[in-house]
C-alpha cells in the first residue's frame, strides 16, 4: 500500500475532512478556553480536549489527527504569547502522550476504514456483475420466447439487433447509436410515436437525437418524465393510480440506465397500441434500454483496444480495466488464467469447454492467433489460492470428460496477476506468452 493511501484512507480529494477536522479542533479549544481560562489543557487533571483530537484520528486516520494535534499546538502557543509564559513551561510530556495517543488511534482507525473500503468496492463489484447477469438471462428468456412464438419467419430477431447494439461505436456528440436502438424498441415492442433524449447530469435535454412517428419535442419538466429520472425506472400511466391524472402527453418513459446507475438517455412513447401495453412488453423497453446504456459504457473503451486486440470482447476488456483500477486503489488481487494449445477440431472442443465450465463473474475470450487456438479466463476477485481451487476444477472436468488432464493433452497454462501494466501491454504479452516457442521446449 502507498503512503498517501495509508495516511488518507477516504481519499485526497476529500477536503471537507480538513474543514471538519480544524473546526472540531478549534471548537474544542475555545471550549477549553472558555471552561478553564488558566490552564486550557487541563495539565493539572485529565485532559479531556485531547478526546477531539483523539475522535478525529479513528474517524480519518493519522494525518487528519496530527493536524488536530498541530492546531492544539498552535493554539496553545497564541495563548502562552498572550499570557507572556516563559518557555520552560511547556507542556511536553502532555503533547507527548497525547500524540501517542493519537497516533496509535489514527493507525488503528486507518486499518479498519481501509477494510471497510475494500468490503466497499467488493459489494459494489459484485452488485455490478449481478445486474448485468440478471439483465443477460433475461435477454436470452426473451429471445427464446420470441422465437418459439413469432420472430422466426421475421428476417429481423432480436438476437440480430442485439448484435447490432454491440457494434455501437464511441461518438464526441449525442448519443451512439440512437436511431438503430430506437428502430429496434419500436419494431420489437410495437410503438407508433416515440422520441429518444440525452440524459446528462440527470437533466434531459432539450432536443431528441432521435424519433419515430409524428414526436413533438417533448416538455423537459414533464411530470411522467420527471418522475421516471427521479426513480430511475420505467414509468408509465399504469404504474400508480396518481401517475394516471398527471397532466401528460406521454404513456411510457423509459430510464437508459447501466449496471452502476448513472441514466444516459430517457425514451419516452407517445403513442403505440393498447393491447401492447401489458407487463412483458414494459420488461423488455427497460431491459432493452439497460442493455443499451451498458453497450454505450463499454463503447468508450473501444479506442483504447490496439489492431491486435480488436477482436476482444469489449466485456473482458473493460471488465480488465475496473480489476485492475480494484488491484491499484485496493489491492484487491484478480488473476488472468489462458489455455492454448494447436488449432484443429478437438482443441476447439476442448476449450469450449473450459469457456463454459466459468462461474458467474467470469469473462471469457476464446481467439486464434497463427497456428494457436487460446482460451482466456478473467478470475474477478481471485487469489492465488482461488486459481488453484479453478486450475483442479478443470482438471477433474478434463479427466471425466476426456480421460486426461488438459497437460496430457497438450493444451498450455498460464496464468498471471493483474499489475499496473497498461491492459492493452497486458493481453498483448500475456498471449504472446501462450503462443511463444517455449512451449517447444517443455
Amino acid at each position: 500500500m502507498k503512503l498517501y493511501q495509508h495516511l488518507l484512507p477516504r481519499g485526497v480529494r476529500q477536503f471537507w475532512q480538513w474543514a471538519e477536522t480544524l473546526a472540531i479542533s478549534v471548537g474544542a479549544l475555545l471550549l477549553a478556553f472558555q471552561l478553564s481560562p488558566e490552564d486550557p489543557l487541563n495539565t493539572a487533571g485529565f485532559p479531556w480536549i485531547w478526546i477531539a483530537p483523539l475522535l478525529i484520528a479513528l474517524r480519518y486516520g493519522v494525518l487528519m489527527g496530527i493536524i488536530s494535534v498541530l492546531s492544539f499546538l498552535a493554539g496553545w502557543l497564541l495563548w502562552a504569547n498572550e499570557h507572556a509564559l516563559p518557555y520552560e513551561l511547556f507542556p511536553r510530556l502532555t503533547f507527548l502522550g497525547g500524540a501517542l495517543i493519537v497516533l496509535i488511534s489514527g493507525e488503528y482507525g486507518s486499518v479498519w476504514v481501509t477494510r471497510a473500503r475494500r468490503i466497499e468496492e467488493l459489494q459494489h463489484y459484485t452488485e455490478q456483475r449481478l445486474e448485468l447477469l440478471t439483465r443477460r438471462l433475461y435477454l436470452l428468456s426473451l429471445s427464446h420466447d420470441r422465437l418459439e412464438q413469432d420472430l422466426i419467419g421475421r428476417p429481423a430477431s432480436l438476437r440480430e439487433g442485439l448484435k447490432e447494439l454491440n457494434r455501437i461505436l464511441p461518438a464526441e456528440h449525442g448519443l451512439p447509436g440512437a436511431e438503430l436502438y430506437l428502430s429496434l424498441v419500436v419494431r420489437l415492442c410495437n410503438l407508433s410515436v416515440a422520441g429518444l433524449y440525452a440524459v446528462e447530469n440527470n437533466r434531459l435535454q432539450s432536443l431528441p437525437v432521435a424519433t419515430s412517428g409524428v414526436f413533438t419535442p417533448a416538455d423537459i419538466s414533464d411530470p411522467l418524465i420527471a418522475h421516471s429520472l427521479q426513480a430511475g425506472e420505467l414509468i408509465h400511466i399504469n404504474t400508480a393510480e396518481t401517475l394516471a391524472e398527471l397532466p401528460s402527453r406521454y404513456l411510457i418513459a423509459v430510464p437508459a440506465k447501466t449496471a452502476d446507475g448513472r441514466i444516459l438517455a430517457m425514451l419516452a412513447v407517445e403513442k403505440m397500441p393498447f393491447f401492447a401495453l401489458q407487463t412483458e412488453n414494459m420488461q423488455t423497453l427497460s431491459v432493452l434500454s439497460s442493455y443499451y446504456a451498458d453497450t454505450i459504457a463499454a463503447s468508450a473503451f473501444l479506442p483504447l483496444l490496439t489492431d491486435q486486440l480488436q477482436d476482444c470482447p469489449i466485456d473482458f476488456f473493460k471488465a480488465m480495466h475496473i480489476l485492475q483500477r480494484l488491484h491499484r486503489d485496493m489491492q484487491i488481487s484478480s488473476m488472468l488464467a489462458g489455455f492454448a494449445a494447436i488449432n484443429s477440431s478437438e482443441s476447439a472442443e476442448q476449450l469450449k469447454s473450459i469457456s463454459n465450465a466459468v462461474r458467474g463473474l467470469d469473462e471469457t475470450w476464446v481467439l486464434v492467433r497463427e497456428n494457436w487456438r487460446i482460451c482466456l479466463v478473467l478470475l474477478p476477485l481471485a487469489g492465488e489460492n482461488s486459481l488453484g481451487g479453478y486450475l483442479y476444477r478443470i482438471e477433474r472436468l478434463f479427466v471425466d470428460r476426456f480421460g486426461s488432464r488438459p497437460g496430457q493433452l497438450g493444451i498450455y497454462t498460464r496464468s498471471t496477476t493483474l499489475d499496473q501494466e497498461s491492459v492493452n501491454i497486458k493481453l498483448d504479452r500475456f498471449i504472446s506468452t501462450l503462443t511463444g516457442i517455449e512451449h517447444a521446449q517443455q
